[in-house]
């Protein structure tokens, strides 16, 4: 009896650790992803589909949203979970339409891939944006802005649907 008791313990404390022991797709296969991730944030054209937002104090907090770049265009439907300095009545926060300047890329190690740029948002008020991605397209987002709190995103890299302009005729 014993003996079943200790072996289904093991079996939970191992069930819940499955991912552990997943196996990871070989080097090769890291770094042609890699490159492939660096190519999707070269192009300016993707979407960064957001699950989880991070305040500077705080949890997590579930919030679908995106971020999407499409040439030097920058569309953001980030919510801020913050506190501001003289918002001067503007509740965007991390919502909005803007143009985007000095966009970098880098290869890192590890097989990740740097982003950073400024967002200029039609409002004037001005965004820093830091993007890492991982060779399995998962990205994290840290966003700075002058007068509100500093917060960080978590979720996928994509590429921008196509809009199928042919069949609206």
């Amino acid at each position: 009896m014993k003996s079943k008791l200790i072996l289904a313990a093991i079996c939970l404390l191992l069930g819940g650790n499955v991912h552990a022991f997943a196996a990871k797709p070989p080097a090769l296969s890291q770094v042609k992803a890699a490159v492939a991730m660096k190519a999707l944030a070269e192009s300016q054209n993707y979407t960064v589909n957001v699950s989880q937002a991070y305040p500077m104090a705080g949890s997590g907090v579930a919030v679908p949203s995106m971020v999407k770049i499409e040439g030097n265009q920058i569309y953001s439907t980030l919510p801020y979970i913050g506190g501001g300095y003289n918002t001067f009545g503007n509740n965007d926060g991390m919502r909005f339409t803007g143009t985007i300047s000095d966009y970098k890329v880098e290869a890192g190690k590890k097989n990740k891939v740097y982003v950073s740029f400024t967002a200029t948002a039609t409002t004037g008020r001005v965004y820093r944006f830091k993007i890492t991605i991982f060779y399995n397209g998962v990205s994290y987002i840290s966003t700075s802005c002058n007068n509100l709190q500093a917060m960080r995103y978590d979720g996928t890299i994509g590429f921008n649907e196509a809009v199928d302009t042919e069949g609206a005729r």
